[in-house]
């Protein structure tokens, strides 16, 4: 069941993304016309237009991602810590195969933050939770790439705990509870805000406990001036549309728990 979950996520993000559906919008308007049905054809080609302006000359790409950045504030950490968790995401993994170096990519803070946490809390464990996300892998594995960055930063290999195995969120979070060692205190969780909620609830649905969010990587803006990037708005809404997509589809089918179980965050 997990690997009919995964490829069908995959192929139904293909399509559902704002570039695709953009693109299928244009190229059915082209086709009418080239069919000689305009009112069709016209209609269908405005809409991708009029789709694409409003994606880069309005705030839509923050005002989606925004709610599931706020959701869970960077905490003040107080207490014993039982070890910091890594979800995979930030890796380069072409650049390990290409070039010998460990890239990342520009989810990397998620890497620097939890050195900066390993280097505040030295007995902690490190764990880095990550395989491959694509249909087809080739490329060097998420915990690969991980292990040479962490390490290579200075991180003391005997406190790093590898799980290379998942492919989406859910299985990072059932197979890294597998690993997790049995220690007091509560366990930072690091990734990007706007993929914090749903990682949350996964792993509580998982049976995690004590978790504190730390969310990094933030990417919607203040204010809602807009400003002329159009990559950068593409991305951000495809961002955003992936995580409501995703977080849907994860509570529908129990991987996301909603409302959270008690015990779930870290009380102290």
């Amino acid at each position: 069941m997990g690997d009919v979950f995964f490829v069908v996520s995959k192929l139904a993000w293909g399509v559902l993304r704002a570039d695709s559906l953009i693109l299928i919008a244009l190229g059915l308007g082209l086709l009418a016309l080239w069919r000689g049905r305009w009112r069709l054809g016209r209609g269908l080609v405005s809409l991708g237009v009029a789709a694409w302006l409003i994606v880069i000359l309005t705030p839509l790409p923050g005002l989606v991602l925004r709610p599931l950045e706020a959701r869970h504030p960077v905490p003040d950490i107080a207490g014993p810590v039982a070890g910091i968790v890594i979800l995979g995401g930030a890796e380069d993994q072409s650049a390990l195969a290409r070039w010998g170096q460990p890239g990342v990519n520009e989810a990397g803070e998620r890497f620097l933050t939890a050195l900066d946490l390993a280097r505040r809390y030295p007995e902690a464990p490190v764990m880095f939770t990550g395989g491959s996300g694509q249909l087809i892998p080739g490329q060097a594995m998420q915990s690969e790439v991980a292990r040479a960055w962490l390490t290579g930063a200075g991180l003391d290999p005997a406190r790093l705990i590898l799980e290379g195995a998942s492919r989406n969120t859910a299985e990072n979070a059932r197979l890294a509870a597998d690993l997790a060692p049995d220690r007091p205190g509560q366990w930072l969780f690091v990734t990007s805000a706007f993929h914090m909620t749903r990682a949350v609830e996964t792993f509580c649905a998982a049976g995690w406990t004590g978790l504190t969010p730390y969310p990094v990587d933030f990417r919607s803006r203040t204010g809602l001036r807009p400003s002329w990037n159009p990559a950068e708005s593409l991305v951000t809404l495809n961002t955003g549309l992936r995580e409501w997509i995703g977080l849907v589809a994860y509570r529908a089918t129990g991987r996301a728990a909603h409302p959270l179980p008690a015990g779930c965050l870290y009380r102290g």
